[in-house]
């Protein structure tokens, strides 16, 4: 993988991960925020509670292990050009 391949892989990553970000931030404002009319308890706490704080982990574990399955690449850090010019 050439430099180049290694900095759109990294352009790959960064907006993947920006985008679930963002999706993060929005799922959070819509359970806290969208669910505070809602009269529903569960173990004497609001379900808005539990949505934006437990739902939002397993939300996050769930979109990072979608990035490690689909977008992230392992790849060396190297810079292989340079190495080829050196031997």
């Amino acid at each position: 993988m050439n430099n180049y391949e290694k900095y759109q892989q990294v352009k790959k990553e960064a907006g993947a991960t920006g985008a679930l970000l963002l999706a993060l931030i929005l799922f959070w404002t819509a359970a806290g925020f969208g669910l505070a009319g809602t009269q529903v308890e569960f173990l004497h706490l609001p379900l808005w509670v539990w949505a934006s704080s437990l739902g939002v982990w397993v939300f996050a574990i769930a979109g990072v292990k979608a990035l490690t399955h689909f977008v992230f690449r392992d790849m060396s850090l190297e810079d292989e050009e340079v190495t080829r010019h050196d031997k």
